[in-house]
């Protein structure tokens, strides 16, 4: 009787730690909806700000998904989470920019990105809590500035392409755009939308539309083999909906805000303002509570 009842006091124990480790809510279909929504919420605030200002929406969802008060996920499973709303955008934002996406380009920088993405997720893994919070509070404070930096860089226009030496002129700054991108997707959970962009411009023929449409659909691949390396590890959240809401929040958010943007919203600084002054927020929050 002593034996039985050890026996199942250590898988109570065991199924305690499991789901504590986890932090996946409870399966009630009351729990589900409403985790769901949380979720599907932080992607659609998080895709509408971000596709207005042609960033990624992953800084975003991080902060808000590790918040008690709505997801309460680790900060481990935030980060592969996000590479999942992250691949789901990407490849939605690629479709809507019909004829726009260079594949050479593309492919190019998908190719070294899967490679170097599952590298970025294993570092992930590999870290602490305490460590990645501090990397990603450092990058948004680093990026918030890029936001006004950045519609400078666009409107730089690329000399014409030399078809006779097309390896150095799109293969070569393709395949380092790649590495660095794919890299920072997968250990942060970001598109790196913010590094691809004016990559691209610069350092390609592309224009500004060529770069965002190529910027998405060269992400999808990258953001898929991240994400396989976090679910793998246990960081993508699954149960109670998360990952899908989130992921279709995000499509959602993204269409509504580039709309909005485009239709709506004429003054672009005040804009960006607002969104480097969340993201300096957010990054000094999250340092806070890194400690």
């Amino acid at each position: 009787t002593r034996l039985k009842l050890y026996g199942r006091n250590e898988r109570a124990c065991s199924q305690k730690r499991w789901s504590a480790s986890q932090h996946e809510p409870s399966s009630s279909p009351t729990n589900f909806w409403t985790t769901s929504a949380k979720a599907m919420g932080i992607g659609t605030f998080a895709g509408a700000l971000g596709s207005m200002v042609g960033m990624g929406g992953g800084f975003v969802m991080i902060p808000l998904m590790t918040n008690r008060s709505l997801l309460a996920l680790t900060q481990h499973q935030a980060h592969g989470t996000s590479l999942f709303a992250v691949a789901a955008t990407g490849f939605a934002g690629a479709l809507s920019y019909d004829g726009q996406v260079q594949w050479l380009d593309a492919a190019t920088i998908a190719a070294t990105g899967m490679v170097t993405a599952g590298l970025g997720a294993r570092s992930a893994s590999a870290l602490s809590a305490k460590a990645l919070k501090r990397v990603l509070g450092v990058l948004m404070l680093v990026v918030a500035p890029a936001v006004h930096i950045k519609p400078e860089v666009l409107q730089q226009q690329q000399k014409e392409e030399d078809q006779g030496n097309i390896t150095c002129q799109r293969v070569a700054p393709a395949l380092g755009i790649g590495m660095c991108s794919g890299y920072l997707a997968g250990l942060l959970g970001v598109g790196g939308g913010v590094l691809v962009v004016p990559a691209l411009t610069l350092l390609t023929p592309c224009n500004h539309y060529e770069a965002l449409a190529t910027s998405l659909c060269a992400m999808v691949l990258p953001a898929a083999s991240g994400t396989l390396t976090h679910f793998r590890a246990g960081n993508v959240a699954l149960r109670g909906g998360i990952a899908p809401s989130l992921a279709v929040g995000a499509c959602l958010g993204a269409y509504a805000g580039g709309q909005l943007a485009q239709n709506y919203i004429h003054d672009e600084t005040t804009m960006r303002w607002g969104f480097s002054t969340l993201l300096v927020a957010l990054g000094l929050r999250t340092l806070a509570k890194a400690g």
